[in-house]
């Protein structure tokens, strides 16, 4: 089109020059006229194009100007953007990582620390993750804090890294090469990467099956993205890391491991990377893995198949009323008035932004900037608690990602009105192998399969990504991206503040827990409520004072205790947590029993709670010689308040008062009796 235009004007000057020497009229009249000729075939914008020629001429030197200084704006402020999401995502990284020194769980975070100190005490497991963290807790000593700033930043990290590969490839295939690619790159995986935060929305940081098993989903989107159907060094990278994740899937939870290789195939057959000898690289990786794991755990493959079998058995016991055909379903999930607002706005907000941010424009491009600015800014007011103090708890809301997914693709959808464009196979496939991640994380739990997966919600917003990048004008990723993070981060950042105001099952938001206190058998020091160093400390007392040593048997027939066993020291025999309330609670107590030698049970303290109504009762142990009120003696009490809902309670702890050798011999003649 150009050298078209420039062959018109170079005719028309010959022209204009052929008839000058022809007619001898002035130089001057003629040199006007070719040039008022030449302005007119100049292509000019609309609103400059009703303006006489030589006004023109001025006209768009002088816009030429204004869109200059326009587009340097809109760059800077783009940039300023992107750094303030960086700055935003470190600062809740940070905040995060300083809240692990505060509160404890005296539930599920028992469970945890009972299960990863002393793997090897319990014989049938159908999660293998304390094993997979043992060596970890061993290495920083029992620290809890410690421990919890590690499994958060291995997750951050792995989230980074995935990040980063993901907009990697996009760049490979969007740039020109330059350099600064590698900028945006890194900071938009920090910012992305900071969206894994939102597992910890009901603040449960110490290392668990669901931390595991989310770390091994991001293993698993690493290396989808590096195969491909050849044997490059990093095709078999990525292969080998979809093996690595097979396996740790599997040691963290079966259920998900299942389901992760049956989306990993359909994604690698959608995508046209299914490359058979990749395949049983995996394959073989995976059970590299799952065999020496097999032999450091319990020596043997049998042994171990035997302990995952016998682990989903007694499992099972717990809930015999849910059929095995329950886990494939799709669970409903509702949003109060406020959480539709919310919905609704970010939906609007981030649209605007993103759609914004694919347009060429200037002032769309200050547009999109300036929003995301805001954006950010929200997050930052809030993680230094400068908006939001106490902030009250909502369901589901790791589930505002779908207002980011639903504005890209209505961005896109519009966008799509002026460009022919589409997103390539593999995007479409990528997106939605990352969309269905959060349901592989949540398959098999009892939980609202929503609520559970929005704690991978990370893999929501990566599918948008995805799409988002097909938005963008090549080597123009970063621009339309960053709306669309600073978007996510405000969601991430409201979802930790939730967590860290209304911590899981405890009576104080962390701040406000400031009592120094010391836990477990590695003496580890956290703050506390007042109630619960209390509380604490006096378990503690009465262990010390009559002779409770670090790693004897301490039964909770509370069923709801098992932080309570953790923080004097012992170990509770036959599983981690035996767990109370449920329909086979029962049968579940005497299988994990039945699973311990009588020279435990015989050294077995108890720790009760006969006001609560769903504990256990003390003639469970009759099966095991065991008349609790005659072989044992109460030797202290402790009172306190708990959460769900806030009530006070009373425990007692019993300590035996026959030698263990009786103890075990009736222990072996009630056995026989109940063969």
């Amino acid at each position: 089109m150009e050298l078209a235009s420039l062959g018109k004007i170079s005719h028309q000057l010959a022209v204009d020059f052929k008839k000058r020497r022809e007619d001898g009229r002035s130089g001057l009249t003629r040199l006007g006229h070719s040039l008022n000729t030449i302005v007119g075939m100049v292509t000019i914008p609309p609103r400059y194009r009703r303006l006489g020629y030589c006004v023109r001429i001025g006209c768009i030197s002088t816009a030429r100007k204004g869109v200059s200084k326009t587009s340097a704006l809109a760059g800077w402020l783009e940039r300023f953007a992107l750094g303030a999401c960086v700055v935003a995502a470190m600062l809740l990284l940070v905040w995060v990582l300083s809240s692990c020194r505060s509160g404890f769980d005296f539930t599920d975070e028992g469970f945890y620390l009972n299960w990863i100190s002393s793997p090897w005490n319990y014989r049938d497991s159908v999660t293998q993750f304390g094993f997979v963290y043992h060596p970890l807790y061993r290495v920083l000593g029992g620290d809890i804090a410690l421990l919890r700033q590690a499994n958060i930043l291995i997750i951050f990290g792995s989230a980074f890294a995935l990040c980063a590969s993901l907009l990697h490839s996009i760049a490979a295939e969007r740039n020109d090469g330059e350099s600064r690619e590698r900028i945006w790159i890194v900071a938009l995986a920090l910012v992305i990467a900071a969206n894994s935060l939102t597992f910890f929305d009901l603040w449960l940081p110490t290392p668990n099956y669901n931390s595991l098993t989310f770390t091994a989903l991001i293993f698993a989107a690493i290396g989808v993205q590096m195969t491909s159907r050849g044997a490059s060094t990093l095709s078999l990278t990525g292969w080998i890391l979809v093996g690595t994740a097979g396996a740790l899937s599997f040691l963290a939870k079966p259920t998900s491991a299942a389901v992760l290789g049956c989306v990993v195939l359909v994604y690698l057959i959608a995508a046209g990377k299914l490359w058979m000898r990749g395949l049983v690289i995996s394959v073989v990786v995976a059970a590299v893995l799952l065999l020496g794991s097999a032999l450091a755990i319990d020596g043997s493959l049998g042994r171990f198949v035997d302990r995952v079998l016998n682990g989903a058995r007694v499992g099972a016991l717990l809930t015999p009323d849910q059929p095995i055909a329950r886990m494939f379903r799709m669970d409903s999930f509702s949003f109060g008035k406020v959480q539709q607002v919310i919905f609704l706005l970010l939906l609007a907000v981030t649209f605007a932004a993103t759609f914004l941010a694919t347009r060429a424009g200037a002032a769309a491009r200050v547009g999109a900037a300036v929003t995301a600015i805001a954006l950010t800014g929200l997050s930052i007011a809030a993680s230094t608690r400068a908006v939001l103090p106490n902030i009250p708890h909502y369901p589901f809301q790791p589930m505002y990602f779908w207002a980011i997914n639903f504005a890209v693709v209505l961005s896109f959808f519009f966008a799509s009105q002026w460009s022919s464009r589409l997103p390539s196979r593999n995007s479409v496939a990528l997106a939605a192998f990352l969309v269905t991640l959060p349901y592989v994380y949540a398959f098999g739990t009892g939980n609202n399969y929503w609520e559970q997966g929005g704690r991978a919600g990370l893999f929501w917003l990566l599918g948008s990504i995805v799409i988002g990048a097909e938005l963008s004008a090549r080597n123009a990723v970063w621009r339309s991206l960053t709306p669309i993070t600073a978007g996510a981060l405000l969601v991430t950042t409201g979802v930790v503040l939730t967590a860290i105001a209304n911590p899981y099952r405890q009576t104080q938001q962390l701040l406000q827990q400031t009592n120094e206190t010391e836990i477990g058998p590695n003496n580890a020091t956290l703050f506390l409520t007042d109630e619960a160093a209390t509380y604490t400390r006096n378990l503690r007392r009465i262990a010390a004072d009559n002779g409770l040593s670090t790693g004897d048997p301490l039964l909770d027939l509370s069923g709801r205790s098992p932080g309570s066993v953790y923080a004097m020291g012992a170990r509770p025999p036959g599983a981690s947590w035996i767990l109370a309330g449920y329909t086979g609670s029962n049968q579940f107590f005497i299988a994990a029993l039945a699973s311990e030698s009588c020279d435990v049970l015989a050294a077995m303290w108890i720790l009760t709670e006969p006001g609560l109504s769903t504990a256990f009762s003390a003639n469970l142990l009759q099966r095991y010689g065991i008349d609790i009120l005659r072989d044992y003696k109460e030797v202290g009490s402790v009172r306190s308040v708990r959460d769900v809902p806030l009530t006070e309670f009373e425990q007692f702890v019993l300590k035996p008062t026959r030698t263990r050798d009786a103890a075990r011999q009736a222990c072996e003649r009630a056995r026989q009796i109940n063969r």
